[in-house]
């Protein structure tokens, strides 16, 4: 059996731009998940309202853009609260920015940002690097190896 392929969440409110990214990252060899995060009425979402999110679970790393719906209409679950979230259910984060988002209080080695305009060959090595990490200090990322 030849090594997993590695799944990646894509939390990006545009459906353009989360499409964009999907798609690099499936023709770089990922498997992908997609979701828009928060959206209304409440602009919650499960993470928000205290249970796990399902999708997290059956992912290896996420790309948050940090700036969702929910941030927008400010109110419900923000960027800055599922990127919180997703570090601290163990998850590696590229979190997506726009100039103004307090990532500087996450000191986290799973963590890395990148700023706009998006470039197809910083996010993919990213979310490698990511991984890399993750598989470095979890020795083989729990018996797993990915491509």
């Amino acid at each position: 059996m030849g090594p997993v392929r590695a799944s990646v969440l894509v939390v990006e409110r545009s459906e353009e731009t989360r499409g964009l990214v999907g798609r690099w990252l499936e023709e770089a060899g990922f498997d992908v998940m997609a979701c828009p995060g928060p959206t209304g009425p409440d602009y919650r979402c499960v993470a928000g309202r205290g249970r796990p999110c399902p999708l997290v679970h059956g992912a290896d790393a996420v790309v948050l853009d940090l700036w969702l719906e929910s941030d927008m209409m400010v109110e419900g679950t923000s960027g800055i609260d599922l990127l919180g979230y997703y570090l601290g259910s163990g998850m590696p984060v590229l979190a997506l920015t726009h100039g103004s988002e307090p990532v500087h209080l996450f000191c986290e080695e799973d963590l890395a940002t990148l700023a706009g305009p998006l470039d197809r060959r910083e996010v993919v090595e990213t979310v490698r690097a990511l991984l890399r990490g993750r598989r470095d200090r979890d020795g083989q990322a729990h018996g797993r190896s990915f491509l």
